[in-house]
C-alpha cells in the first residue's frame, strides 16, 4: 500500500544523486512508495511525478493549452533544432502541426517502405560473417541513411558521413547541457556552445544549399523527387502561403534528429531483447521466413506478419524512446483532484506507466504475446510510446513502418549473437539507450 503524503516529498541529496544516475528507476521507486501522482521538491523546485492514466488523459487532452514544454529542456532543444515542430508552442505550433501532419499520413509514408527495405538490405550485405559490431552505431548509421534518402533522395548521398559527424557533436553537447541541469544564456562563450554552434552551422549550411536548389527546381517547373523535402516545400498554410526557407530548415533539422536517433535506439533495444530470448527470435524468424521466403519484404506483407508488430510494440513498452514527458504549468488548473499551480513542472513518466503490473502483468518480462490478437489491448493513456494527445509524435507511423521493414529484413538475412559478458542497463540520456552499448557478432547469413 502506498504511503500518504501530507506535503510534497523533499528529495534528499542522496535521492537527487540516485535520480541523476537513474531517473526512470528512481521515479518507479517513488511511484511504488507514494502512488501514481507524487508531489516532490527537487532543490526547491516543485514537481509532480505522474503515471496515472486518467490524469495523463486530462493533462494531455483537456489541458494542453495550460502546459508548455519545460523551459530548461525547451532551451536546450531550441538551440539544437531551432523553432521547429518539436520546440514550437501555442499558435506557432498549431499552425506547423496542421501543415506537417498530412505529410506523415500513413497513405504517404507507405511509399517509403521499399526504401527502408533496400537500405536495410544493403547494410546486411556489407556486414561480413564473423564481424564484431557496435549495434547502436550501426543502427544510427542505417536510420540516418534512411532519413537522408527519404528526405533528400540522392542529393545528399555523398555527404552523409559529414552530416553524421555534425549530428554527433550537436547531440553530445546537448546532452552535456542537460546533464548540467541549469539554463545558461546562449550568448555566453562557453566551449559547449562554441562546439555545438560550429556543428549546427555546418549542417545548416549544407541543408540550406539543398533547400534552395530544390526551391529553384520547383519554381522552374522541373520534375523533382517525391520526397519529404518536396512535400515540405509544396505544403501550404490555410492562407495559401508556403513555409519560409528558415522554417523549412528548422523542420528538416527536427526530422533529422527525431527521425533517426529514436528509431535507431528502438532497433538496438529490439535486437538486444531478441538475442536474449532465442525462443522469441526463432518464432519471429519462422514467421518472416514463412511469408517472405527469399524475396524482400514489401508493405503489403505486414498484414501477414502480426508477430513482427507484437515484438516491436513490446520493445517500445519496455524501452520507450522518451521515458518521460516534462511540461511546465503556464496557468493554474485542476485535474484528478490535484491543483496544479503556475510554474510547477509535471513529469509524465511513460517508463513507469509501462512497468505497472496492474496494466501489464509481469511488467519486466519481454512478452510480445501480451499484444496478441486474443489479448485485450492497453488503453491509449496506458501504453503511449510516442506520447499522446495533440502533441503525439507526428512521425509515429513513419517510425513504426521503418522498424517493421528493417527488422523483417535483418531477421530474414542475418543470424546474430551477443558477445558474452555484457550488461544492458538503460541510461536516460536524450533517449533511453543501453548504458554501455551493445556488441554483436555476425554468426552467419541466411541469404547468400
Amino acid at each position: 500500500m502506498s504511503e500518504k503524503l501530507s506535503q510534497p516529498h523533499k528529495l534528499s541529496w542522496q535521492e537527487l544523486g540516485e535520480y541523476r544516475q537513474d531517473q526512470a528507476g528512481k521515479i518507479r521507486e517513488l511511484t511504488a512508495r507514494f502512488g501514481r501522482v507524487v508531489p516532490v521538491t527537487m532543490v526547491g523546485i516543485p514537481l509532480y511525478l505522474i503515471s496515472e492514466p486518467e490524469i495523463i488523459r486530462e493533462l494531455l487532452v483537456r489541458h494542453p493549452d495550460e502546459l508548455h514544454k519545460d523551459r530548461f529542456t525547451a532551451h536546450v532543444f531550441r538551440r539544437m533544432l531551432g523553432d521547429g515542430l518539436l520546440t514550437a508552442e501555442d499558435a506557432k505550433w498549431s499552425r506547423q502541426r496542421k501543415l506537417i501532419q498530412p505529410i506523415f499520413h500513413a497513405g504517404h509514408i507507405q511509399d517509403f517502405a521499399d526504401t527502408f527495405t533496400a537500405l536495410a538490405g544493403e547494410m546486411c550485405e556489407r556486414w561480413p560473417v564473423g564481424a564484431t559490431l557496435q549495434l547502436e552505431k550501426e543502427m544510427m548509421a542505417l536510420t540516418l541513411s534512411i532519413i537522408c534518402r527519404t528526405m533528400f533522395s540522392e542529393e545528399i548521398a555523398g555527404q552523409i558521413e559529414q552530416i553524421e559527424k555534425h549530428l554527433e557533436v550537436i547531440v553530445a553537447e546537448a546532452q552535456k547541457q542537460l546533464d548540467f541541469g541549469l539554463r545558461i544564456p546562449s550568448w555566453l562563450p562557453l566551449p559547449t556552445y562554441r562546439r555545438q554552434n560550429k556543428a549546427i552551422a555546418g549542417i545548416s549550411d549544407l541543408l540550406r544549399q539543398i533547400i534552395q536548389k530544390r526551391q529553384a527546381q520547383l519554381a522552374q517547373g522541373r520534375e523533382v523527387p517525391a520526397d519529404l523535402l518536396t512535400m515540405l516545400l509544396t505544403a501550404r498554410y490555410e492562407d495559401g502561403q508556403p513555409m519560409a526557407e528558415e522554417q523549412v530548415l528548422h523542420e528538416c533539422l527536427t526530422i533529422f534528429f527525431a527521425g533517426h536517433e529514436t528509431t535507431a535506439v528502438s532497433l538496438t533495444w529490439c535486437w538486444t531483447l531478441l538475442l536474449q530470448h532465442p525462443a522469441i527470435l526463432a518464432r519471429l524468424t519462422a514467421e518472416v521466413s514463412g511469408v517472405l521466403g527469399d524475396r524482400p519484404v514489401r508493405y503489403d506483407d505486414l498484414a501477414q506478419l502480426p508477430y513482427l508488430s507484437q515484438v516491436i510494440k513490446e520493445t517500445l513498452r519496455l524501452y520507450p524512446p522518451a521515458a518521460a514527458i516534462a511540461r511546465e504549468v503556464m496557468q493554474p488548473f485542476e485535474a484528478g483532484g490535484f491543483q496544479f499551480k503556475a510554474k510547477e513542472t509535471l513529469i509524465v513518466s511513460i517508463d513507469t506507466l509501462h512497468h505497472q503490473a496492474d496494466f501489464f502483468p509481469e511488467p519486466d518480462q519481454f512478452n510480445p504475446d501480451r499484444f496478441g490478437p486474443e489479448q485485450a489491448q492497453p488503453g491509449r493513456y496506458t501504453y503511449m510510446p510516442f506520447g499522446a494527445g495533440s502533441r503525439i509524435c507526428v512521425g509515429n507511423a513513419f517510425a513504426t513502418l521503418e522498424m517493421q521493414m528493417v527488422l523483417a529484413t535483418m531477421v530474414q538475412q542475418l543470424q546474430l549473437a551477443l558477445l558474452p559478458g555484457q550488461q544492458f542497463g538503460p541510461a536516460q540520456l536524450i533517449t533511453l539507450k543501453p548504458q554501455d552499448g551493445v556488441q554483436i557478432k555476425v554468426e552467419s547469413k541466411r541469404l547468400a
